[in-house]
């Protein structure tokens, strides 16, 4: 039988398992996401605007229903036409891969990815609100609370660029960069859901090196460097500080001649509550500049937030980074269909010398969200984005929310205990990659 949505390489992680972190999310996690989407909306009805106001209290019923369907563990019914272009091939793959399933029976992958979907068809078939996101809340007030790791890396970006004219250490920079982009992973507000009362972000990389599982960036950065003026794709996970931290790599990478183009790409709608869309990373540029957000700041940290944004904003009109989304990235595909979904997407990213995917629904994506070995090889797991005539070079930089780990030595889950927390703690995490062909 062929792979596809509902028969991965390996079974299918699903919420029908009670032992699963996928029965946790659907049947507590998502409910508290969604309870607070709609607390948001909620608090943005004004009694003044009418029609926006009874607009927003039947997109309140109708993610309250969406509430009750999950928690009654209800038949999937069609997503709603909202007259976006995917729409078909959502409908599509509900009709031929889980026509008759429900909530826990269909595949996690799946059901999170239509969840979010569902969502935002509800908030776009409306007139006052098509444009709004539910999760912007969340993610501004995270990124307050990264105010200091904020200005640290503003300052060391330029220490960074100092030294890698004089080619000192460039490997270690590659490294220590991956490295923080790898734990800003730390404000996925899709499982932190009460991120933001008494959180702080802080990023404490000595610690962090134990509880890296596998660590292949060696390879990456003999791969990266044999090359100049190259082009690296970051597939982008989180807003708000990591992407902060992806953008102060990309900008490494740049100024350090190994790459002359650097192409983000971003989601086309708010999903998985923090995913970056492109209106967030427009958000960040324009706040990371403004006098008032981090009102406490000093006016040199200030001046040195602005001309930070100033030389990031002078990639983007002389095309040193490009700013890109596709319906792909938010469609409930595994990678493994990359090439045959979104052919010339395919073809794009095979023009990269390297493609980084960030944090851990892409992880899951590359290697089918199922239920490997925790020793299968990684280049295994992708199937073929490592096997088939034409692969792209990827880096996978992921923390574990989620319980599918691949490329792990013999002995090493053993060590971690019979308790499969660890998986989804967030505490431990990978960096793997694979050549390709290029």
């Amino acid at each position: 039988m062929s792979v596809n949505p509902a028969n991965p390489p390996r079974a299918a992680l699903r919420a029908i398992d009670k032992e699963s972190y996928a029965y946790v999310n659907v049947t507590h996690k998502w409910r508290e996401i969604i309870t607070k989407a709609i607390n948001n909306i909620r608090d943005s009805l004004n009694s003044t605007e009418i029609d926006k106001n009874e607009e927003g209290k039947k997109i309140i019923a109708s993610m309250e229903e969406l509430i009750n369907q999950i928690q009654r563990n209800d038949k999937l019914i069609q997503t709603e036409d909202d007259g976006r272009p995917d729409i078909k091939t959502w409908n599509d793959i509900l009709n031929t891969y889980f026509k008759n399933e429900n909530w826990h029976t269909a595949t996690w992958l799946f059901t999170e990815c239509y969840l979010y979907r569902r969502i935002t068809s509800i908030i776009t078939n409306t007139k006052h609100w098509r444009n709004y996101d539910p999760y912007f809340r969340q993610k501004e007030d995270a990124f307050k609370l990264s105010f200091s790791e904020i200005f640290k890396f503003s300052k060391h970006i330029d220490e960074l660029i100092s030294s890698s004219k004089e080619k000192i250490d460039d490997n270690k920079i590659f490294y220590d960069l991956a490295h923080i982009s790898l734990w800003g992973n730390v404000t996925d507000l899709s499982m932190l859901p009460n991120f933001g009362t008494n959180n702080k972000v802080e990023i404490k990389q000595s610690e962090s090196e134990k509880t890296i599982l596998v660590d292949d960036l060696e390879n990456a950065w003999k791969w990266l460097s044999k090359y100049s003026n190259s082009r690296v794709d970051f597939i982008l996970d989180n807003a708000g500080f990591e992407l902060y931290i992806d953008l102060i790599f990309s900008d490494w990478l740049i100024q350090s001649g190994y790459v002359s183009e650097v192409h983000l790409h971003v989601k086309s709608f708010p999903c998985y509550v923090s995913d970056t869309s492109l209106e967030d990373f427009n958000w960040l540029l324009k706040t990371l500049k403004s006098n008032d957000f981090f009102s406490s700041a000093s006016e040199i940290e200030k001046s040195s937030l602005k001309k930070l944004v100033n030389r990031w904003e002078s990639y983007i009109t002389n095309s040193k980074w490009i700013i890109t989304s596709d319906f792909f990235w938010t469609s409930p595909y595994s990678f493994w269909h990359l090439e045959e979904k979104a052919p010339e997407l395919y073809a794009d990213l095979c023009k990269s010398h390297l493609v980084i995917f960030k944090g851990d629904l892409n992880y899951r994506k590359l290697v089918y969200d199922c239920t490997w070995e925790t020793t299968t090889p990684f280049k295994e797991a992708i199937g073929p984005l490592a096997n088939s005539k034409n692969t792209l070079p990827l880096l996978s930089l992921r923390t574990g929310k989620s319980d599918v780990f691949v490329g792990l030595d013999e002995g090493v889950e053993e060590r971690l205990g019979p308790d499969r927390s660890w998986m989804y703690s967030g505490k431990y995490a990978v960096i793997q990659f694979s050549e390709g062909n290029k």
